[in-house]
């Protein structure tokens, strides 16, 4: 259930700014959100950079590199709260504008 949701939520937030990797026919993700890194490769930056600098955030990275190289798959549980995904997401959404 929530799982799903919050899922979907984080996909809907960073769209705009990562291209997110296998929604459904609907737009939909399941319990987890993929965030491909790979097109900032050409630019010097690696999902490990991105997963370094979220720490600089007090987050732990989430998956790297599975199940797709230059990913990160994010999964977050039930019990993430709106402002503990909303704060996440933020992150992330301030370390593209810095690989921008």
């Amino acid at each position: 259930g929530y799982a799903i949701l919050n899922a979907n939520y984080l996909k809907d937030v960073l769209k705009e700014h990562y291209s997110i990797l296998y929604s459904n026919g609907n737009g939909r993700v399941a319990h987890e959100c993929i965030v491909d890194f790979r097109p900032f490769k050409a630019h010097g930056v690696e999902v490990g950079d991105v997963a370094k600098r979220l720490m600089d955030y007090g987050f732990h990275a989430p998956t790297v590199s599975f199940p797709v190289a230059g990913t990160l798959m994010i999964e977050p549980t039930e019990s993430e709260s709106k402002e503990e995904i909303d704060r996440f997401a933020e992150a992330l959404i301030s370390i593209k504008r810095e690989i921008d």
